[in-house]
């Protein structure tokens, strides 16, 4: 059967992409306007934060305290960025559909925030050596 472009759940015609008494259609349809609207500005900031990311990492080479939390400063930033902006590859949608995607993406935001923590108590360890 055809599952919900939303939710997932399976439908009861081929011919409908939403479930029928729910907020599914309005909840899409938002979704991919605000992901049309603030996609590109999601890309910068990905690609910003990436490439301090591994400045950071070759700064830490050199100084550690440094270099830690350069790179845990840019992985809070991805991480808030991930957690208000919960884009995937289209390639997921099509594989969970959009509420299972975006709650796979917030995790990963979640876990990019313990990444953080790890590199501030790095940070934080070098300092006092």
């Amino acid at each position: 059967m055809k599952q919900c472009e939303y939710c997932g759940r399976e439908l009861d015609s081929y011919h409908l992409m939403y479930c029928k008494d729910s907020d599914c259609e309005q909840m899409a349809n938002s979704f991919y306007e605000k992901r049309r609207s603030t996609e590109n500005i999601f890309g910068v900031i990905n690609v910003v934060m990436i490439i301090l990311i591994m400045a950071g990492l070759i700064v830490a080479v050199f100084s550690p305290v440094i270099g830690n939390f350069i790179v845990a400063g840019a992985l809070i930033v991805l991480a808030v960025t991930v957690l208000i902006m919960p884009y995937a590859p289209e390639s997921f949608y099509k594989k969970w559909r959009i509420k299972k995607t975006t709650r796979i993406v917030r995790i990963f935001g979640l876990l990019l925030i313990v990444g953080a923590f790890v590199f501030a108590a790095l940070a934080l360890y070098y300092s006092t050596k």
